[in-house]
């Protein structure tokens, strides 16, 4: 199953133009559970035609030579991490006191190629939702088997058997999760990359313990943020790549005095980051200047954009540049 989902995963932010058009991460949305608590998407159709990101694929589409099994299962499947996947969507979906998954593949499959390879590897073939679909054989998600449904040439469908039977039912409705955030104008999902997420209690606890054994330079801002961010209680991102990785996230907290706090101490950790990069990378200091910080009732909204000839030379430095060749040091 490593390898399944290695390889998968792999194809995801690859290929060159489709001869039929696969569904966008608009028309997946639509397949995502009204329930779902978190979900991101990738664009790779857009993302893949940037030289950077290019780069980086070459490199991903090298190291799976270098994992007999993935490539065989490559083989098998017909799958090319440089050819067959335009989107991926992924959504994480509560269910009772566990949370489930499911991950929706848009591209190019030659299905009958993919259902014979995951056979060969013990997957069961059975039929879900009218929908071939095969029942992998050695790992779980969450004790739950694992499945994978082919419901066309163009989708591949990845999950528990109830949620990704969720995914195979007609579209309906986006999802309240999203839809919200549509609506209030945070969240753009023709973005390349998006992400809206509610935030558990539980993340609240943990970040809360983490913050606590921070130590070091920078350990109280760290602590304030945390603490801030603990009203927090849905978070949305995007990005759009061109010469710049343009960003932009939303914190949206449980009252508007909290979102103030919260606007508050951001503003003073990013005077603390300029006050740390002034000396070993001063060009991040006026990317960090600018960040564009607002504030909108309960929601907190920060926009910025770096050179992606800034990120190059950043990766170069720390050992690996952004077209997926080793840095010098």
């Amino acid at each position: 199953m490593k390898t399944i989902l290695v390889a998968t995963l792999l194809t995801a932010l690859a290929a060159p133009a489709a001869l039929a058009a696969p569904p966008t991460a608009a028309e997946l949305l639509r397949r995502v559970p009204e329930t779902a608590s978190a979900v991101a998407a990738i664009d790779s159709a857009v993302l893949r035609t940037h030289p950077a990101v290019h780069g980086w694929l070459v490199r991903q589409h090298a190291l799976t030579g270098t994992d007999g099994d993935v490539r065989r299962f490559l083989d098998d499947a017909g799958l090319d991490p440089l050819r067959d996947v335009d989107v991926m969507v992924v959504a994480a979906v509560p269910e009772g006191d566990r949370t489930t998954g499911v991950a929706l593949f848009a591209g190019r499959y030659d299905t009958a190629a993919l259902a014979a390879a995951l056979v060969k590897r013990g997957a069961q073939a059975f039929s879900l939702a009218g929908t071939p679909a095969y029942r992998l054989a050695s790992a779980h998600e969450g004790g739950r088997p694992v499945v994978v449904a082919l419901p066309s040439a163009a989708l591949v469908v990845v999950g528990d058997e109830a949620t990704v039977a969720l995914a195979l039912a007609p579209p309906h409705p986006v999802a309240p999760l999203a839809a919200g955030e549509i609506a209030a104008g945070r969240l753009d999902i023709h973005a390349p990359f998006w992400m809206v997420a509610t935030v558990p209690a539980q993340a609240h606890q943990r970040a809360g313990a983490a913050a606590e054994r921070a130590h070091g330079d920078g350990a109280e801002t760290v602590r304030g943020i945390v603490f801030a961010s603990g009203t927090v209680r849905r978070v949305v991102a995007q990005a759009t790549l061109d010469d710049m990785l343009r960003f932009s996230g939303t914190a949206v907290a449980d009252t508007p005095e909290n979102a103030e706090l919260l606007r508050d101490t951001v503003t003073g950790a990013l005077a603390a980051a300029r006050l740390h990069f002034q000396d070993s990378a001063p060009e991040l200091v006026d990317v960090l200047r600018a960040v564009d910080l607002r504030l909108a009732g309960p929601a907190v909204t920060a926009r910025g954009a770096i050179p992606v000839a800034l990120l190059e030379k950043l990766a170069a430095e720390h050992g690996c540049d952004a077209r997926g060749e080793p840095g010098r040091p």
